[in-house]
C-alpha cells in the first residue's frame, strides 16, 4: 500500500500507531522510554553509521558539522526562546523542550530520496547531521532535566558546558576503544555469522559501556561504527554483515515506529491544542532560521543551493528519540504534560505531514533523478 500511495511505510506506522493509541484498553504495556532507547537506538544508529558513505562525509563535512553541532545548539536555543515567549514558561522548561525537539530523524525523508533519485550529496548532509545531532540532543536533554528539576537557579552555563564536553568526549573515547578492539577481532574472524554477532555486540557493548560511565552512549555507538566502517567495511567484503544489518534495521524500524505511534497520545495533544500548535510553529521557525543562517556562512563553492536549503528545513523531521526523551521526563516535573503533548504534536506533524509532502516538494524543486551537479 505504501508504494501505491507513494508514502514511506514509517509514516503509515506512526499514523496507525497513534490511531491505535486512541483505543481505551491496551492489552500489553508499552516499554519504558529508557528501554526504547536501549533496545532500538544502538542497532539503528550502528547500522546507519556502518553503511554511511564516509567519502560523502569527508566531502561534505563542513555543512554536516555546522548543522549537526552549531545547528542543533541553535535550534534548541531558538525553539526554547520561542516557546518561552509563546507559553510563558520558565527558561529551564523551555530549554528542555528545545533540547527534545532538536533531535532530527531522517528515515522517512531518505526513503523518499532513494525512491526518487534525489542528489546523493543532499541525502548525505541530512543523514550525516542526524547521526551526530542525536547524541548532542540527548546530552543537552540530560543537562536540562537536572536544571528543570532544580529550577532556573540550577542553570549554570559553565558547569553545563563542562558536563556537555565531558560526556561527549568520554562517549567518543569509549566507542573508539570498543571499535578498535572489535576491529582487531573482526580481522581474525572467519565465519560470517561470527562477524555479524561481533558487530551487534559492538553496538550494544559500546552503548552500555558509555552509559555505565555516565557518558553518551549514542556518541559511543557512533564512534565505534564509523571506526569499523572506515577500517573494516570494504567493497565486496563483509557481505553477510551488510545483509544481517539490513534485515535487522528494517525489523527494528517497523517495531520502533509502531511504538512511537502508540506513545503519541492524540487526546492529550487535542487538550493542549493551542500550545501544541505554537510549539510546532516555533520548531519549524527555529529550524528555518538555523539552516538559513548557517548555510550562508559556508564558502560559496560549498554552499548548498537554495533548493537544497528548503529541503533541509522541511526535512528536519522529529521522531523516536524526541518522543522517547519527552516520555522519560520525571513525573513530578513542572509542565511535564505540556512538554509531552507538544513533543507528540511536533513528532506527529513533522513525520506525517513533512514526510508525506517531501515527494511533491522534491518534484516541485526539480530534485528528482538529479544529476551529480544538482
Amino acid at each position: 500500500m505504501s508504494q501505491r500511495v507513494a508514502i514511506p511505510y514509517e509514516i503509515l506506522l506512526v499514523a496507525g500507531g497513534a490511531l491505535l493509541g486512541l483505543i481505551p484498553a491496551r492489552y500489553a504495556p508499552l516499554p519504558r522510554p529508557d528501554l526504547v532507547l536501549l533496545i532500538f537506538i544502538p542497532p539503528l544508529l550502528f547500522e546507519a553509521a556502518w553503511t554511511f558513505n564516509t567519502r560523502e562525509l569527508t566531502a561534505r563535512w563542513r555543512p554536516i558539522a555546522l548543522l549537526a553541532i552549531v545547528g542543533t545548539l541553535a535550534t534548541a536555543a531558538l525553539a526554547a526562546a520561542g516557546v518561552r515567549g509563546l507559553w510563558g514558561v520558565d527558561w529551564s522548561s523551555a530549554l528542555l523542550f528545545g533540547a527534545i525537539v532538536s533531535a532530527t530523524d531522517p528515515i522517512a525523508v531518505l526513503a523518499v530520496f532513494r525512491r526518487l533519485g534525489a542528489p546523493q550529496a543532499l541525502a548525505a548532509i541530512i543523514e550525516g547531521e542526524s547521526l551526530v545531532n542525536d547524541g548532542i540532543a540527548v546530552v543537552l536533554f540530560r543537562i536540562f532535566v537536572v536544571a528543570a528539576a532544580g529550577g532556573t537557579a540550577a542553570l549554570d552555563p559553565a558547569s553545563g558546558l563542562w558536563s556537555f564536553l565531558t560526556v561527549t568526549a568520554v562517549g567518543i573515547a569509549c566507542g573508539a576503544l570498543v571499535g578498535a578492539l572489535a576491529g582487531a577481532i573482526l580481522r581474525a574472524a572467519r565465519a560470517p555469522w561470527l562477524e555479524a554477532l561481533l558487530t551487534l555486540t559492538v553496538a550494544y557493548g559500546s552503548y552500555i559501556a558509555a552509559e555505565t560511565l555516565h557518558a553518551s552512549g549514542i556518541f559511543a555507538v557512533l564512534a565505534a561504527a564509523l571506526l569499523l566502517n572506515a577500517r573494516e567495511r570494504r567493497a565486496g567484503s563483509r557481505r553477510a554483515v551488510v545483509w544481517f544489518w539490513d534485515r535487522l534495521a528494517f525489523a527494528a524500524n517497523v517495531l520502533l515506529w509502531i511504538i512511537v505511534g502508540l506513545q503519541i497520545d492524540l487526546r492529550l495533544v487535542a487538550q493542549q491544542w493551542l500550545p501544541v500548535l505554537l510549539a510546532i510553529a516555533a520548531t519549524y521557525l527555529a529550524r528555518g532560521v538555523a539552516v538559513a543562517a548557517l548555510m550562508a556562512l559556508l564558502p560559496r563553492p560549498e554552499r548548498p543551493p537554495r533548493r537544497w536549503r528548503l529541503v533541509l528545513i522541511w526535512g528536519g523531521l522529529r521522531g523516536a528519540i524526541a518522543m522517547a526523551l519527552a516520555l522519560s521526563l520525571p513525573l513530578g516535573l513542572p509542565y511535564r504534560d505540556l512538554l509531552v503533548a507538544a513533543t507528540a504534536g511536533v513528532v506527529f506533524v513533522t513525520i506525517v505531514v513533512g514526510g508525506s509532502t517531501m515527494q511533491p516538494l522534491l518534484t516541485a524543486l526539480r530534485l528528482t533523478h538529479a544529476t551529480p551537479g544538482d
